[in-house]
């Protein structure tokens, strides 16, 4: 046995990152279907578009990077499915930098979404009229205020150089107040401004999507009612999926589950790991010493 304790307490680390290369890969290649719950906040978030109407329009705020696509991205892709499918029309930004990148490969692929009969449910969707991508804008919460004034006054062009004035979404709604909800998916601390600048304004309500680490910080609101939905890293992404019902739509699961899946995979490997190396550990420490002293 201490033979044993004294190989498992030296494995060559490279062992260790081959098993968590492999419970990564594996769920994303085949997928376990791990079940889990859907959370209240999660729920109220789906719920809140779900009761839109048919034309109504709302405004997604993509405010993540590469840094955090894996856990913010799927999330928004679902949203965007969630939307066009039922006729709801969204006004699309970014306020960071790096963000309209992701932002638009994530529209453009969405539009693009063939179905298991090669249709393409999304191709008579116009720029314009039924969604607009106004690109990033720096200013932050001056832009919030502005688009509070009217959006044609603060993006006079969209990500694609087009003029804002006459495209029909906005004379439907032409200012933040004449939306339904802002939905901010985000990886830094704009939600935090979302709501004196923007929301409560307007009097609308607001949805945050964040990572998990960024999580805890908006219970708060969500508990005030200052936010109506919370939706918080890969777990409140692979949530929403189900809710929106992603394997339906595409096929196969969506990223975040398929991501979820191999989370747990990564950590119960590493709780199994130390849970054994400190068992290997007691029973080393426990070994004869060489002069015959326990």
């Amino acid at each position: 046995m201490h033979n044993l304790a004294k190989i498992i307490l030296n494995l060559d680390r490279r062992i260790i990152y081959s098993v968590v290369m492999l419970c990564v890969a594996i769920p994303l290649i085949r997928p376990f279907g791990l079940p889990f719950r859907v959370t209240p906040e999660v729920r109220d978030g789906y719920e809140l578009i779900e009761s839109l109407k048919e034309g109504d329009v709302i405004v997604i705020s993509c405010d993540y990077g590469p840094s955090a696509e894996a856990e913010t991205h799927p999330m928004y892709v679902a949203l965007l499915h969630q939307c066009f499918r039922k006729g709801i029309r969204p006004v699309i930004l970014t306020l960071i930098p790096d963000g309209p990148g992701l932002a638009n490969r994530g529209l453009e692929d969405v539009l693009a979404y063939q179905d298991a009969e090669g249709q393409k449910p999304y191709e008579h969707l116009e720029s314009g009229k039924d969604y607009v991508f106004l690109g990033f804008k720096t200013g932050g919460q001056a832009i919030m205020i502005g688009i509070g004034q009217g959006f044609t006054g603060t993006f006079p062009t969209d990500y694609n150089a087009q003029e804002t004035a006459a495209m029909p979404i906005f004379r439907d709604a032409p200012k933040l107040a004449d939306t339904k909800c802002v939905f901010d998916i985000a990886s830094v601390g704009y939600p935090d401004f979302w709501i004196p600048y923007g929301t409560e304004r307007a009097g609308i309500p607001f949805i945050v999507s964040c990572t998990a680490v960024s999580a805890p910080q908006y219970y708060p609101y969500y508990a005030a009612g200052q936010a109506t939905g919370l939706i918080g890293g890969m777990k409140g992404a692979a949530e929403y999926e189900s809710l929106v019902d992603m394997a339906a739509i595409t096929g196969s699961d969506g990223p975040a589950t398929k991501g979820l899946d191999a989370q747990s995979a990564v950590h119960v490997f590493i709780i199994l790991a130390i849970i054994i190396a400190n068992i290997f550990y007691i029973i080393d420490r426990r070994r004869p010493l060489s002069g015959g002293v326990a």
